[in-house]
């Protein structure tokens, strides 16, 4: 079966930052709601998202209620949204030329409206460990370059259908999600199951949108735990290794987005991930 994937490329690499700061900034305030309302997992899942295609947003598990609900965030005409468990509308709230505490504000009056009654505490804001933004202190959200924004949708949408197909070829893998803490999105391989959480062998296979080291997304293969003192084997697809920071296999938006059509760019993606995981696992003697 060959994965969906939409052709990237179509607004210039750089003009994509601001979209995914302002993104990432309103993720925090999307998974907000799943931290305080859903049950807490052993691996935090409760605060990420999975992408959905019909609504074409990242969304949540569903808080169970009088009128459940799923919270979530729409990357082109940004919006939190709130979607029931069949992925339809119910409410929205546009971001353009709002604040982020209105941003928060929506939500804790929606919740209201469909618990039936107010929240224990306020939704957590975030700490200081995400990339800076004046959003975070109190600009309006801008969706002015619109084309950015529905460039980021195209990006989370070819990362989930990509990584889905990753997880479903190797045993192990767990289900993808998008994380807010980093804004990236991912499947875990686990080599060792029933391993100690600390020191058991695993591949993360993901996309980030960009971070404070390489602005551009970028597809990664990071090993655990990081080996030492081996060779790294040779990657295809144009990936190359990061060993400063973090140790992983990366392929870079501006070497995949350098073909105009996205069936070259989906095959350039699938033979950096197939050599990156047979490297990964060489590196850690699996």
């Amino acid at each position: 079966m060959t994965t969906a994937w939409e052709t990237l490329g179509r607004v210039p690499l750089e003009r994509l930052a601001d979209a995914r700061l302002q993104l990432h900034w309103a993720a925090q305030a999307a998974s907000a709601v799943g931290k305080q309302l859903l049950d807490h997992q052993p691996d935090s899942s409760e605060q990420s998202f999975v992408w959905r295609d019909g609504p074409r947003a990242l969304v949540q598990g569903a808080v169970p209620g009088p009128l459940p609900f799923r919270s979530g965030l729409r990357p082109a005409r940004p919006a939190l949204v709130l979607l029931d468990e069949g992925d339809r509308s119910i409410r929205e709230h546009l971001l353009d030329s709002h604040t982020l505490e209105e941003a928060y504000a929506w939500l804790e009056g929606q919740i209201r409206e469909h618990l039936g009654r107010r929240l224990e505490r306020p939704l957590e804001r975030p700490g200081e460990e995400i990339p800076p933004h004046p959003v975070a202190s109190g600009a309006r959200f801008s969706a002015a370059d619109g084309e950015a924004f529905e460039e980021m949708g195209r990006w989370f949408f070819n990362a989930h259908h990509f990584l889905s197909a990753v997880a479903a070829r190797n045993p192990g893998a767990s289900p993808v999600r998008c994380w807010p803490h980093h804004f990236d999105i991912a499947t875990r391989i686990a080599l060792d199951p029933e391993g100690d959480a600390e020191t058991a062998r695993s591949i993360n296979i993901g996309l980030s949108p960009g971070d404070a080291a390489r602005a551009e997304p970028y597809f990664y293969a990071t090993p655990w735990p990081y080996p030492q003192g081996k060779p790294f084997p040779e990657l295809d697809g144009g990936g190359f290794w990061n060993t400063e920071g973090w140790t992983g296999a990366v392929l870079p938006a501006s070497d995949l987005v350098r073909s105009p059509r996205g069936e070259e760019q989906r095959e350039q993606a699938e033979r950096f991930v197939a050599t990156a995981i047979a490297a990964c696992r060489n590196l850690l003697g699996a």
